[in-house]
């Protein structure tokens, strides 16, 4: 209460030096101020885009949209924050009036007082009696998106209104709705497996299940993206409610490959994984020292013997790791470096080394590094190759550097890696 009278002191006296100067004869001209007509509309169209600025932190703090799509939709929240500010009245001329001074000096905190007496809420100066009072309603934030739906009917492009427009169905648990604006957002941008995942995560709540039309869209968003991570997490969850345990842990291990060792996201996969590898008839994985790697907990079923060439021979492939020089001012020291191998036909990394940006360019060896792949056989080809990631996440990400060769024997040397393309 004492805030809200301080506050309130403060504003009117800030009106009165605003007023006062000009009846005073200073000559100076009134300056703009908010017209009371548009004040209620604009407090609560702010209101709704502050929600909507908590939304998105929380979107990009839970890593469901990239720093590109994020400052889009900031920078539009920011610009229709700044529409509905800009409602002013026009200036106006005034001349010396010291009497008109006098009156408007005592008059107006006087008229503010008996104002807010009479048509105010004086009991919200109460905290008891507005303890647990918070917010609009569901109903309140509906009508208020209304209004961005209506802009989407004159800009049906707008790739970042769209965007808005699937969160707030969210927000509001409209999921029929937040589908359709998936939908229309994956025709606007067709070839984004992060909103075609999204879209598949909206329709799988809506419909209690990720069979159907859910999976079909899992599936679609891995036809762009194999490695992406939210896809294969839904890929996983579909077998599994499918009773196919066996593919639901090989598509979460494909996950599990890729998270730093010690965190506890990894621990909480690993616990799923080995639930359906269980319920598959599988041996169970157990946590290891080596970077991004798991290793059979039980003992395995002997591995077949290698039918021809270097299938089943030891990892031992090394060479030279190098930047194109296009590209090394956008090498920072700091930037985490992968080098990956894997099968020739692609799958999870066999193993992972990790370097700095610093230390590039450098010789690396796979001589004696750990396989993800336990002790199953080696293919007879496999391919390397290097991410460097500006975020430090084994995820890929458009804005990352990244080089491959295909077609290596497991124990070649001398081969020359660069890192020669950016990530689109």
């Amino acid at each position: 209460m004492i805030t809200f009278i301080v506050l309130a002191g403060l504003l009117v006296a800030g009106a009165l030096l605003l007023v006062l100067p000009p009846l005073l004869g200073r000559g100076r001209v009134a300056r703009d101020t908010p017209a009371s007509a548009d004040a209620q509309q604009a407090e609560s169209a702010m209101s709704v885009l502050r929600e909507q600025l908590a939304d998105l932190d929380a979107e990009r703090a839970a890593g469901r949209i990239d720093a590109q799509a994020y400052a889009h939709s900031r920078e539009e929240l920011e610009r229709r924050a700044l529409d509905e500010g800009q409602v002013m009245a026009a200036a106006v001329q005034a001349r010396p009036a010291r009497a008109w001074a006098v009156a408007v000096g005592l008059g107006v905190p006087a008229l503010a007082v008996g104002f807010y007496l009479a048509v105010g809420t004086p009991d919200a100066l109460d905290p008891q009696k507005v303890a647990g009072q918070q917010g609009f309603t569901a109903a309140q934030v509906e009508e208020m998106v209304g209004s961005l739906v209506a802009r989407l009917e004159k800009e049906p492009d707008n790739v970042e209104g769209w965007a808005m427009l699937a969160r707030s169905w969210l927000v509001l648990e409209n999921y029929p709705e937040a589908a359709k604006a998936y939908a229309r957002l994956a025709e606007l941008i067709p070839n984004n497996a992060d909103v075609i995942a999204d879209w598949a995560d909206v329709v799988a709540t809506q419909h209690g299940s990720l069979l159907g039309e859910a999976e079909a869209l899992v599936i679609r968003a891995l036809a762009i993206d194999p490695d992406h991570t939210k896809s294969l997490a839904l890929a996983g969850t579909a077998a599994y409610q499918r009773g196919d345990f066996a593919a639901a842990a090989a598509h979460w291990e494909r996950i599990l490959a890729r998270v730093p060792p010690g965190q506890d996201i990894g621990r909480t996969l690993l616990e799923s994984i080995n639930e359906a590898r269980g319920k598959a008839g599988l041996p169970l994985l157990a946590e290891t020292a080596a970077p991004m790697a798991v290793a059979p907990a039980q003992n395995p079923a002997p591995a077949p013997a290698a039918s021809s060439g270097n299938a089943g021979s030891s990892l031992k492939l090394a060479g030279r790791l190098d930047v194109e020089a296009a590209l090394r001012d956008r090498l920072a020291a700091d930037d985490t470096v992968f080098v990956f191998v894997r099968g020739a036909t692609g799958g999870p990394p066999i193993a992972a080394l990790r370097f700095k940006g610093s230390e590039l360019p450098l010789d690396f060896s796979f001589d004696g590094v750990a396989q993800m792949s336990g002790d199953a056989p080696l293919p007879a080809q496999v391919s390397v190759a290097v991410r460097v990631s500006k975020s430090g996440d084994v995820m890929a990400r458009s804005g990352d550097l990244e080089g491959r060769i295909d077609g290596l024997a497991p124990d070649a040397t001398g081969v020359v890696l660069n890192v020669e393309r950016v990530r689109e």
